[in-house]
C-alpha cells in the first residue's frame, strides 16, 4: 500500500473517529435530568408544598378551635354557677364569652378555607406526581440506554486510536505532515475521492487530466483544482 492510499485510510479512520467524539459528547449533555423533568419537579414540589402549609393551618386551626370550645365551656359554666355575682365581673366574663366565640368563628372559617385548599390541590399533587413518574420512568430508560451507548462507543474510540497510530506509523513523516496540514486547513478533509468525474468533497467536476492521474494511481498527491484537496483513486 502506497503512501497516498494509507493517507485515504487515516482520512477515514479520522472520519469515523470525529463521528465517535461527537456522538460521545452529545451522550455526555444528554446524561442527567432532562429540563422537562426538572421542571415538572418544580411543579410537583411547588404543589406539595402548598398542600404542607394548608396541612399546617388546617391541624393548627383544629387545635386551636378544641381549645376555644373548652375555654368557651368554662366561661359559660362560671355565668351559670352564681358564684360571680358583681355585675362587672359578670359583664366581663360575657364580653370574654362573645369574643371567645366571635374568635372561634373566624377559626373555623379559616380552617373550613384550608380544607377547601386541601381538596383542590390533592388532585393538583396526584396529577403533578403522575406527570413525574411517567417523566421519571422515560428518563431512566433512556438513561440505561446512553449509558450503554456510551460504553461501546468509547470502547471503539480507543480501537480507532489504536489503528490511526498504526497508520500513521506506517506513513511517510512528511506525507503525514502534509496530511494534517491539509485536514486542518480543509474543515478535517485533507484527501477525497472521485465520483465518476466529480470530487466528492466539493462536488465540481474535475479536468480529465487531473482524472488520468488520480485513475493511474500516480505516486505523486494530485490536487482537486477546485477545492485544493488531494485526490485517491480507488
Amino acid at each position: 500500500m502506497d503512501d497516498v492510499a494509507r493517507m485515504y485510510e487515516l482520512q477515514q479512520v479520522d472520519l469515523l473517529w470525529t463521528k465517535v467524539k461527537r456522538r460521545l459528547l452529545q451522550i455526555q449533555k444528554l446524561l442527567g435530568e432532562s429540563t422537562e423533568l426538572q421542571e415538572a419537579r418544580q411543579q410537583l414540589a411547588g404543589v406539595e408544598e402548598s398542600l404542607g402549609a394548608w396541612t399546617k393551618r388546617q391541624v393548627a386551626g383544629e387545635l386551636e378551635t378544641r381549645t376555644l370550645a373548652s375555654k368557651i365551656d368554662e366561661t359559660e359554666t362560671m355565668l351559670m354557677s352564681g358564684q360571680v355575682r358583681n355585675p362587672k365581673e359578670l359583664e366581663a366574663l360575657q364580653a370574654n364569652l362573645e369574643s371567645l366565640r366571635r374568635h372561634r368563628s373566624q377559626v373555623e372559617d379559616q380552617v373550613l378555607e384550608a380544607i377547601n385548599q386541601l381538596e383542590t390541590l390533592a388532585p393538583q399533587v396526584a396529577q403533578s406526581q403522575a406527570v413525574v413518574d411517567k417523566l421519571e420512568a422515560a428518563w431512566s430508560s433512556g438513561q440505561a440506554d446512553l449509558r450503554q451507548e456510551e460504553t461501546k462507543l468509547k470502547q471503539n474510540y480507543l480501537l480507532i486510536r489504536r489503528k490511526r497510530e498504526a497508520v500513521c506509523a506506517a506513513m511517510q513523516p512528511e506525507m503525514l505532515e502534509r496530511y494534517e496540514h491539509m485536514r486542518q486547513r480543509k474543515g478535517g478533509v485533507a484527501i477525497t475521492t472521485l465520483d465518476q468525474n466529480t470530487c466528492n468533497a466539493c462536488h465540481v467536476s474535475v479536468p480529465t487530466g487531473v482524472i488520468s492521474n488520480v485513475r493511474n494511481g500516480s505516486a505523486t498527491l494530485v490536487v482537486c483544482p477546485s477545492c485544493g484537496r488531494f485526490l485517491y483513486g480507488r
